[in-house]
């Protein structure tokens, strides 16, 4: 039987060795520590396995969405003659077409003459007297002065195919555009005795009237005089020619004598 002195002598230890007690204590706190720590590395390993997992099945179903999506869409069957979409109908704010790529800058000869005036009040002249339209040939029935009224209804009716056209066009413009709608305006540009110019004011629209030659212009300006007061207030007459020249020059326009 060992005695407990010689027990200590030997070097063994002690239970109720206060070392030895926190030494095991130490111990199994280290063993617990590990124990919790596996467990929470298991416990995450099996949640992100089960994200995954739900990922994969979501990402299966839109890829099925996808392609009963597709397989629903109708086919488009290709068109070897592909049409032009229709133009929308022009409105009241769009009566003026500009071309971009026309060249609209005014150069410094035409800055320099004076401001372009329409002709106001004028001599009445007795020579010049009222033509008159052919009512069966042309309608609406209008007046031009003239210095050979007898001959303007011939030369008119040489030319009520162009009369026809320019009726046509006003009143589908007219039509397109409704009551109220702004029809635009014209220019005649060589107006000679105004033809033209009051048939054109007849049928409504507000004209711009250029004729260089005095005669003819003459003429021009004593068609107000022989039509109603609401056409010849539609009607502008301009004392100029028009042309790629500016400035002022002498030219001759050709005389209408019948």
């Amino acid at each position: 039987m060992v005695s407990l002195s010689s027990a200590k002598k030997r070097g063994v230890a002690s239970i109720g060795n206060p070392s030895t007690i926190l030494g095991i204590t130490l111990l199994a706190f280290t063993l617990l520590l590990l124990l919790f720590a596996t467990d929470t590395f298991q416990s995450h390993r099996e949640e992100a396995a089960i994200a995954h997992e739900a990922a994969l099945l979501r990402k299966q179903e839109l890829q099925q969405q996808q392609q009963q999506q597709q397989q629903q869409k109708p086919r488009v069957q290709p068109n070897n003659n592909p049409q032009p979409p229709p133009r929308p109908p022009p409105s009241s704010s769009q009566t003026t077409i500009i071309d971009p790529s026309t060249h609209y800058q005014v150069d410094e000869t035409c800055t320099a003459l004076p401001p372009l005036r329409e002709s106001g009040t004028f001599f009445l002249d007795t020579r010049i007297r009222p033509g008159i339209s052919t009512p069966d040939v042309i309608s609406p029935s209008f007046r031009v002065g003239s210095y050979y009224p007898d001959k303007v209804q011939y030369h008119m009716a040489g030319d009520a195919a162009n009369f026809y056209l320019i009726k046509r066009l006003v009143y589908d413009r007219k039509q397109l555009l409704g009551d109220g709608g702004d029809i635009g305006i014209s220019i005649d540009i060589g107006a000679n005795q105004g033809f033209y110019t009051y048939y054109l004011a007849t049928l409504g629209l507000p004209v711009h009237s250029f004729e260089i030659y005095e005669p003819n212009y003459k003429a021009l300006l004593h068609g107000k005089e022989f039509n109603p007061r609401e056409v010849s207030e539609r009607v502008h007459v301009y004392a100029v020619g028009i042309g790629e020249r500016n400035g002022r020059f002498d030219m001759k326009g050709g005389n209408y004598d019948g």
